[in-house]
């Protein structure tokens, strides 16, 4: 079995945060659905976490193609100041089938915070302690963006196969086409009317 890499890092967001009526911030929303489409393809697997402007993200698979997925995160103009906290070889990966598990765990995190004495969440000053509460904290929290992208080669590894998430994804595909298609079909009325 080939080495796995774990490369957990934290970088700062460059964009002004801005409230969804679905509860993620949009620019992470793009993230995550570009993360879960590229990822399975160079077989990562991994976790995300967004909050007080800061990203805090596990990345686990091949050691060459984690390194380089860091490499193009450093590039993307949405964050700034990357930095390693942690990198270290696993026996297995500890996502599973996640291609990018996103939790907005906003109460459980702060709970964490309280607990090291953190007012904000500010992954720069997290320790080994601090970084190994998050990941398991990523671990048991529950994925509640299934409607943001295809979540992972499974939606939640107990949940699904591969294809019915596939499937499902084909489904949210064919009705966002349906809804398009009303709305430009509507449009047209009104304006030719």
């Amino acid at each position: 079995m080939p080495a796995i890499l774990q490369l957990v890092y934290a970088s700062r967001a460059t964009f002004p945060e801005t409230a969804s009526s679905q509860g993620i911030e949009p620019e992470v929303s793009r993230i995550l659905m570009q993360s879960r489409q590229n990822n399975p393809r160079g077989g990562i697997v991994g976790a995300l976490y967004y909050g007080d402007g800061h990203f805090f993200q596990c990345l686990e698979g091949e050691p060459d193609t984690v390194r380089e997925t860091l490499d193009r995160i450093r590039r993307d103009e949405r964050h700034e100041e990357v930095r390693v906290l942690r990198e270290q070889s696993l026996d297995d990966p500890g996502f599973g089938e996640w291609s990018m598990k996103y939790v907005p765990a906003a109460v459980d995190v702060r709970q964490l915070l309280q607990r090291f004495g953190q007012r904000q969440f500010d992954p720069f000053a997290f320790d080994n302690d601090r970084i190994d509460a998050m990941l398991d904290l990523l671990r048991q929290g529950r994925d509640t963006t299934h409607g943001v992208a295809a979540s992972s080669t499974a939606s939640n590894p107990g949940d699904a196969t591969p294809g019915a998430s596939r499937a499902l994804l084909g489904v949210g595909l064919v009705t966002v086409a349906i809804v398009l298609g009303v709305i430009g079909a509507a449009t047209y009325l009104l304006v030719t009317s």
